[in-house]
């Protein structure tokens, strides 16, 4: 071998010690893809004349699953209302009975990253699918 090559070796070998030497110790580049969907909600519908009547769903979305009945229409409801409760379409055409059967929602969990606590109390279920379907 030659000095000339050996030379050439010996520089290769040190900026590959220094390369290694820097990334070992240098912070991991910042992602851009898109993060994953921190989407976790618990619904809660307590029907207040008799406790013992509880309906609860945990929901999360992108991927759309969990134990909620319709996962994909929630979450879409949900995306279309940016996640606020108070902002759902509902189903405003549903005509409900007047009767008192008070139900109270509740929400706890997590939109896309930001923590939601949401609490409403509703004359009686119907009410409360009107103004939240197809969440609750």
């Amino acid at each position: 071998m030659t000095t000339t090559a050996l030379r050439g070796l010996l520089a290769s070998a040190a900026v590959a010690v220094v390369a290694a030497t820097t990334l070992g110790i240098a912070p991991l580049p910042v992602s851009v893809a898109p993060a994953a969907s921190n989407t976790f909600l618990q619904l809660f519908v307590v029907h207040d004349a008799d406790d013992s009547r509880q309906e609860v769903y945990d929901l999360t979305c992108n991927p759309n699953g969990d134990t909620h009945p319709d996962p994909d229409a929630a979450c879409a409801a949900l995306t279309a209302a940016n996640g606020d409760f108070d902002r759902l379409a509902g189903d405003p055409k549903r005509i409900c009975p007047h009767l008192e059967d008070p139900v109270t929602a509740t929400v706890y969990g997590d939109w896309n990253g930001q923590q939601i606590i949401w609490q409403r109390t509703f004359p009686n279920r119907c009410y409360l699918s009107r103004a939240t379907a197809p969440v609750f």
